[in-house]
């Protein structure tokens, strides 16, 4: 996770603040943003809370919430195209598609579901599309750019093994310095055969990331559940860990419905920021949790976040 220079708060109770990362002041004083969706028990994401309703605790210390913002009254998926480009803020979207031979006959599902989310994102200039098999094919569009993005997305087809953990990591670098909310969405069975990266190197590059990952793990087998449940680990693992939503699909009408949801959870969220007690600048991971003031509610938030790193240089100007 880096850190950068805080120019500007967007304005207005019914919009959410565009930055998920850390901000940095020149006192070295870093204000820690914190994305929280809160859910009932019917589903439904809770609106209309206020800062008092919720506790924010970093490595079991509460922390006091600076800033707060809310998100939007109405559905998302639901508003006039219009006001979607007048409210979408900055974005930074991420799509990953596993293209590898076991998704070979799903690849059609695939396609469609990929063009389907894409047509309803928020306006973004930072459109980052990656299919993999063993190998990465990375493109960035601006959501604009829907010919382009189509042509790439039926190119895609299934072939050779799979390098899932490199796939999610590949992404995550790419997007580490760009502005904005960053979202990634992964479709995948969840299988990884040829990776570089093991399992747990892959979750450390994802703790370490300011991205929120919503997972779909593709062509359940019902009559598989258990296989299904093991090869679905990562996936599952990379949501929790950032606050994202984890899926198993095996239809289009599926698809459509997590997409809509992934697409209303992003503007539905709260988010609150804190200026750390910590002052320690190690670089180590903090733990953050959530609490809110309401019964039988689901916090759907990261996990933490790696603090600030006092860089080798600034060491030595500190200690002249």
């Amino acid at each position: 996770m880096h850190w950068k220079a805080l120019l500007s708060l967007p304005l207005g109770c019914a919009l959410v603040l565009a930055a998920q990362e850390p901000l940095r002041f020149e006192s070295r004083v870093f204000l820690v943003s914190v994305p929280v969706a809160v859910i009932d028990k019917e589903g439904n994401f809770v609106k209309g809370l206020e800062a008092q309703d919720f506790k924010l605790y970093e490595d079991g210390v509460e922390q006091e919430i600076s800033l707060f913002a809310r998100g939007l009254d109405e559905s998302w998926v639901s508003m006039e195209p219009a006001l979607k480009e007048a409210v979408s803020g900055k974005q930074v979207m991420g799509l990953i598609l596993d293209a590898s031979g076991s998704m070979e006959d799903r690849m059609g599902l695939v396609h469609s579901a990929a063009l389907k989310f894409l047509d309803n994102i928020p306006k973004t200039e930072h459109l980052v599309l990656l299919d993999f098999d063993e190998n990465m094919r990375i493109s960035e569009y601006s959501s604009d750019d829907q010919r382009q993005i189509a042509e790439r997305i039926y190119d895609v087809e299934a072939d050779g093994w799979t390098a899932l953990y490199d796939a999610v990591a590949t992404v995550l670098e790419r997007v580490h310095f760009a502005d904005g909310r960053k979202t990634l969405v992964v479709l995948s069975d969840g299988v990884d055969s040829r990776s570089t990266l093991s399992m747990g190197e892959g979750l450390d590059i994802v703790r370490a990331s300011d991205v929120t990952i919503h997972s779909i793990q593709i062509g359940g087998n019902r009559n598989s559940p258990l296989r299904d449940f093991e090869q679905g680990r990562f996936l599952r693992q990379i949501s929790k860990l950032t606050g994202g939503s984890y899926e198993v699909a095996t239809s289009l009408e599926d698809l459509d419905e997590f997409y809509d949801r992934i697409l209303d959870e992003l503007f539905s969220q709260y988010t609150l920021a804190y200026v750390s007690t910590n002052a320690e600048m190690d670089g180590g991971y903090r733990k953050i949790k959530v609490e809110v003031d309401r019964k039988d509610v689901q916090i759907r938030t990261r996990e933490g976040y790696t603090g600030p790193l006092l860089e080798p240089e600034e060491e030595e100007e500190d200690g002249s």
